[in-house]
């Protein structure tokens, strides 16, 4: 299967949650105005819960828009829950969903955090590509001993890179 045969499948996974949240948040809001107090407000907390995860793989679709895989999305889009809502998500709404919905769920959401860390490793690169590569950045890292030392730890671990610096070039 090549790449964008994956991404397809991943795609068509999403959007299978998406349209599932969809509808359970309609069942949501049903059950919320026939409620009262915090069971009204348990459901409401749920249908933020779904909009936050909807908005996550919508980052995520719109990544692989063009068929590749880019991590140029917002990290805390697609791996943030509202505050305290974590529990609501492991405690009430996973044990809600059928076997076949919970095995969709746990595929789309191993992938939806793989994703997110690929992303925030990505996104740790880039920054670090650009601290090396500008002459004020270096400026202001030569100035904090912790960096300077985290980075000669790190020379010292790479061979290649200590050959260079322990024998400059004539």
């Amino acid at each position: 299967m090549d790449g964008n045969t994956d991404i397809r499948e991943q795609v068509m996974l999403m959007r299978a949650v998406i349209g599932r949240k969809i509808i359970e948040m309609d069942e949501f809001s049903e059950k919320a105005a026939s409620s009262t107090g915090e069971e009204s407000e348990k459901y409401l907390d749920l249908i933020d819960v779904l909009k936050n995860d909807i908005a996550g793989y919508k980052t995520i679709i719109e990544d692989f828009k063009d068929g590749t895989n880019d991590l140029t999305g917002n990290v805390w889009d697609i791996a943030s829950f509202p505050e305290g809502s974590a529990e609501l998500y492991h405690e009430i709404y996973l044990p809600s969903l059928s076997a076949q919905d919970r095995d969709e769920e746990t595929e789309a959401m191993n992938f939806k955090c793989k994703y997110a860390e690929d992303l925030a490793r990505a996104y740790l690169i880039h920054l670090g590509r650009q601290a090396l590569t500008d002459p004020r950045a270096i400026d202001v890292l030569l100035g904090y001993e912790d960096i300077v030392n985290a980075i000669g730890a790190m020379v010292l671990e790479t061979p290649e890179v200590f050959e260079i610096i322990d024998k400059p070039s004539e």
